[in-house]
């Protein structure tokens, strides 16, 4: 089908090499132009697009991660498919190595990554997913050393049918359970053997079992006894035990009481060693944008919040008792602060200051802190808020770990909620959010400078998917040429991100588009105003701009019309005077005096489109009437719902009214019929006449019933809309939207032109 030479091409993305390949995909360095950054494409091999189960494998895979917002898993960027015939989706270019490459040192180092691993795999179990094919390979490292789970291709999700063969066995073989290998019923418990083989290696630097053949291999895990590891490594004989017994009954149930296990191993400081597999196997991990289910700041803290009760570890931090002055190391001040939290780089660590706070005070901010981050009081009320504890806290001690933690989820968590905001389209609330971003990294510079580096290098990711969801949602404005939302937008990243480089880049891109209230002009010299989907933060009914007619069609243009085309001309009816059938009405005759700066009136629904007709022709361009909502939408944009006295042309004491109870307006205009357009001001819009002078026609057609149909074979419609008031309009005209009976024409009717931009 296609030759294993081809070339990649998806829009937005230039590939620069392939970094890694598998059964069902490869893998590419790319580089994503709208955000000018690297990535990993991981594109679905074209050869097997068209086998089912394979594309399906392919697309739940992307689904699964989606879901999987955690720190210790790989996210995605974006999802997507090209002509049916190229699935792919983009994630983090991870390049600082996987497990593979993890030298064995000490017990401390090897505690951490193994904590963080199964915090990864105890959230993906959370939410129904066993990964299955746990294996160092797929166990990356970010820039800080933070784990990052990779490649749930052959995960199983509660729910989901499965499209791996049912008896097919599926994983890594060296890290298979018995389970898998004998093809039964997969649980969580089966990536607790796989993490346990894991451990083994990495502590020994073999695998488990080591056979000739595949099939020995797989005998071996069901069958084999556990090895005995080395006396000097016999602290964590029983962790390895318990991983790996051969009954999933026997084994940690759970990934929580796995981590608590891992944690209370009496830690054994050896001589270091080299890595303890292969060389650094290059994989890249993933993360969406508008693709998939993303979990908002109350949902990721509640299953934190969960795994921690489970484990059960939460520690008093002891208070530092040296003198002023005196240095300590790195896993010294892990050892102070009883801290489970990934280190602050050496590089970026924080100037030690002179520490006021007795060990109990630092007990009671950092659990008040606690409280605070599950109540989801952050940054408010004034004297019981998370910020505070955890400022007061890191202004007496700049290393203490916990409480850098905690800080770094109280940013994270306002960085998740703008997110939210964006992708729900809510630009206020996310506005909102972005202030109390705003004060976190305020407050983080008052108290220390090198604080807010720490908090912009722990919330990367957040970050990253904040920057590409508001970049599409840029993109997606311009394509609707919504300057004025594109323009919030960027605002909304220059209030979280100050001074970002995309910041300049985004601005450049809506450069060239029309601004709102602009007046364009097309050939035949119509101009028109530019109204967007909204103005000053007031949303409109529609999503896309229009190019409104700044006024309605004139008498002039029109009456050009009837000159180039012969149209006939069709007599009109009036709200005053006689409608006789021998009346002469028309465009040029109404009953009044007309001007070629006026708006035509006297056209049917049908003339004004056999006009729209032969315009677009002669111009080249696609106006047409405007829609009902696009009506509302133009009126609800406007700064005058209802027309006041002398503001438009109504009918006011210079009316002459017919009708006895007729309630004009108490003032007179000066036009008792149609106004020329410098009579009166534009409105907000810069729209002339959109409140009074003129009604207009609209787009639609009320179908005619079958029975009529049958006596009126040429009527295309039983009637059509028109609205907005005009010069006969008096204090009980609502300006709603009327339905008129097709083929009429009236006097105070006209029509104005719109074209989607």
């Amino acid at each position: 089908m296609t030759k294993n030479t081809h070339k990649v091409n998806i829009p937005g993305y230039r590939i620069i090499r392939k970094v890694g390949e598998g059964g069902m995909s490869v893998v590419y360095l790319a580089y994503q132009e709208s955000l000018k950054r690297e990535v990993a494409l991981k594109v679905m091999r074209p050869i097997i697009t068209d086998e089912e189960n394979v594309v399906r494998r392919f697309e739940q895979e992307a689904e699964i991660i989606a879901k999987l917002y955690h720190p210790n898993i790989v996210s995605i960027y974006e999802v997507g498919h090209i002509d049916d015939d190229i699935l792919y989706y983009s994630m983090p270019y991870l390049q600082h190595g996987d497990l593979t490459a993890f030298a064995y040192n000490n017990d401390h180092e090897l505690k951490k990554v193994m904590a963080d691993i199964c915090d990864g795999l105890a959230f993906a179990h959370t939410q129904g997913v066993v990964h299955r094919d746990i294996k160092p390979e797929n166990i990356l490292f970010d820039q800080f050393g933070h784990v990052q789970i990779a490649d749930f291709g052959i995960a199983l999700s509660t729910g989901r049918r499965r499209f791996t063969q049912e008896n097919r066995i599926v994983g890594s073989i060296h890290y298979m359970s018995p389970e898998q290998a004998q093809s039964k019923h997969v649980d969580a418990r089966s990536d607790i053997y796989g993490l346990g083989a894991i451990l083994y290696e990495i502590l020994t630097g073999d695998p488990v079992f080591d056979e000739d053949s595949d099939l020995s291999l797989m005998l071996a895990h069901v069958n084999n006894e556990v090895p005995q590891l080395p006396e000097h490594l016999s602290q964590w004989q029983a962790v390895i035990d318990k991983c790996l017994a051969k009954s999933p009954n026997h084994r940690y149930q759970n990934m929580a009481a796995l981590k608590a296990a891992i944690e209370s191993v009496n830690e054994e400081i050896r001589a270091p060693k080299k890595s303890f597999i292969k060389p650094i196997a290059v994989i890249a991990a993933m993360g969406i944008l508008g693709v998939g289910a993303w979990f908002a700041w109350d949902q990721l803290q509640h299953n934190k919040t969960s795994v921690n009760q489970q484990v059960d570890v939460l520690k008093t931090p002891p208070v530092d008792e040296r003198p002023v002055g005196q240095t300590k190391s790195q896993d010294q001040v892990d050892q102070l602060t009883g801290s489970t939290a990934e280190p602050v780089p050496e590089k970026d660590a924080l100037p030690e200051v002179v520490n006021l706070l007795t060990a109990e005070q630092v007990a009671e901010l950092v659990e008040n802190a606690k409280k605070n981050i599950a109540t989801k009081q952050l940054t408010t009320p004034r004297d019981d808020n998370a910020l505070d504890q955890l400022l007061l806290l890191l202004s007496n001690l700049p290393n203490h770990q916990e409480g850098l933690s905690l800080l770094s989820d109280v940013m994270a968590g306002y960085y998740e909620l703008v997110y939210q905001s964006v992708l729900k389209n809510d630009l206020n609330q996310a506005i909102q959010f972005a202030e109390s971003v705003a004060e976190v990294r305020h407050r983080a510079i008052l108290t220390n400078e090198q604080l807010l580096v720490f908090l912009e290098h722990n919330t990367e990711l957040e970050r990253s998917l904040l920057l590409g969801a508001i970049a599409e949602k840029v993109n997606l404005a311009k394509g609707r040429s919504n300057r004025n939302g594109a323009e919030r937008l960027i605002g909304l990243v220059d209030a979280v991100m100050p001074g970002h480089e995309i910041i300049d880049e985004l601005n450049a891109s809506i450069e060239s588009m029309p601004l709102p209230g602009q007046i364009i002009a097309d050939k035949m010299g119509l101009r028109s105003v530019i109204v967007p989907p909204e103005i000053n933060h007031s949303k409109g009914l529609i999503k896309y701009a229009l190019a409104v007619s700044r006024a309605e069609i004139s008498w002039q243009m029109f009456d050009q019309f009837v000159t180039d085309t012969g149209h006939e001309i069709n007599r009109c009816k009036s709200a005053i005077g006689s409608n006789m059938i021998f009346s002469q009405r028309n465009y040029s005759k109404p009953g009044f005096r007309t001007a070629a700066d006026m708006p035509v009136v006297c056209v049917t629904w049908q003339d004004a489109n056999l006009f729209i007709e032969w315009y677009n022709k002669r111009s080249g361009e696609n106006y047409r009437l405007p829609t009902i909502l696009e009506w509302r939408h133009l009126i609800k944009l406007s700064d005058m719902k209802t027309p006041s006295c002398g503001s438009a042309n109504l009918a006011g004491t210079e009316f002459p009214a017919e009708e006895e109870n007729f309630k004009s307006y108490p003032c007179n205009d000066g036009f008792p019929f149609v106004a020329p357009y410098h009579a009166f001001d534009k409105n907000a819009l810069g729209l002339i006449g959109f409140h009074g002078n003129v009604a207009e026609w609209l787009a639609g057609c009320q179908e005619m019933g079958k029975f009529k149909a049958i006596f009126n074979p040429e009527d295309q419609c039983e009637s059509n809309p028109s609205a907005g008031y005009s010069w006969l309009s008096g204090k009980d005209d609502n300006g709603h939207v009327k339905q008129i009976k097709f083929d009429q024409a009236w006097s105070h009717i006209g029509f104005r032109l719109v074209k989607t931009l």
